[in-house]
């Protein structure tokens, strides 16, 4: 049904519900009726920045229909979920819905500002404030259901024991490099001249010479001046071929010269900092939470999907 939906309604979104010249009549469309309660084109409005702030959270950029497909799916899921906590007899918490049209008002320099802004985009004050409240109602319904499972010290510790990986610092090695610049486009006899220059540094660099001496006086890199000081770097942060040759080393070895894309390098690693795991301790709030936004994920996916089995959801009669 939504699929469908999502298609056929594409017109009632108005397109360009992002938009904020888009006329105020536009907004008073219907998109969608849940349950004999409609939604309208304003209400959709208002959710497009949420979604567009999650998905570019989560690395996406979705347009055309996925969008209105995201959007339209939201708003039925929330009056879904505010239609259930109405039934249970759920009261929405008048303070935190205050404080929530408080902090707006102040982001914009009061609630006059506030309006005029709202104005501008076709809705009003008090279509801002009832999407707060349904949301505040949805809100709590979730954290009613969240309560009765809270996650407990065993799943907490479950969870890290099953994922310490995750908690491991990582690896970090200090290096310092002789460079030899080849740019793109320059012609062989320049590259094998680099080339050359690398070999004779490697040789001296084996027999014994100063490391940090040598790149003051041979390295073309940025960091010559500090003794080709490159500091410390975890895997996968320096060009490929680097890294591949200087993770291949133990602490005091040199390289044999690296050819990367930047030209050629003499490597020598100073030291290496092999990264601890972070104690449980330390990790339990971190943990926690993370569990506690999978179970309100959860709780959430499961409400919804248990409403759309006896939802009654249609397109507004044209």
């Amino acid at each position: 049904m939504r699929k469908r939906l999502s298609c056929l309604l594409m017109t009632a979104f108005l397109i360009g519900v992002a938009m904020t010249s888009m006329a105020r009549d536009g907004y008073e469309e219907v998109a969608v009726i849940v349950n004999g309660s409609e939604i309208y084109s304003w209400e959709l409005a208002l959710l497009l920045p949420q979604i567009l702030s999650e998905t570019a959270a989560q690395g996406l950029d979705p347009k055309g229909d996925v969008l209105i497909r995201s959007v339209l799916e939201r708003a039925i899921d929330s009056r879904l979920l505010a239609q259930e906590a109405v039934r249970r007899g759920i009261e929405p918490n008048t303070a935190r819905i205050n404080e929530k049209m408080a902090k707006m008002a102040e982001g914009t320099g009061g609630r006059a500002d506030l309006e005029a802004e709202l104005i501008k985009s076709g809705i009003t004050y008090s279509q801002l404030l009832s999407t707060v409240r349904q949301a505040d109602l949805v809100q709590t319904l979730v954290e009613t259901e969240v309560a009765a499972n809270l996650v407990t010290p065993e799943e907490i510790s479950a969870y890290y024991n099953e994922n310490l990986a995750r908690f491991k610092n990582q690896d970090k090695i200090h290096t310092r490099h002789i460079l030899f610049v080849v740019k793109p486009g320059d012609d062989p006899a320049r590259k094998q001249t680099a080339r050359e220059k690398a070999v004779a540094a490697h040789a001296r660099a084996v027999a014994g010479e100063d490391f940090a001496a040598l790149a003051i006086e041979l390295s073309d890199g940025p960091n010559a001046s500090k003794g080709g000081d490159l500091g410390f770097t975890a895997r996968g942060q320096m060009v490929e071929a680097f890294d591949e040759a200087v993770w291949a080393l133990e602490p005091g070895e040199i390289s044999d010269v690296v050819e990367s894309d930047l030209g050629y390098h003499v490597i020598k690693v100073e030291e290496i900092s092999i990264g601890s795991t972070v104690p449980l301790d330390e990790a339990r709030l971190v943990v926690e939470d993370l569990l506690h936004q999978q179970r309100i994920g959860g709780v959430i996916s499961g409400l919804v999907a248990e409403l759309m089995k006896t939802a009654d959801i249609r397109e507004p009669e044209l």
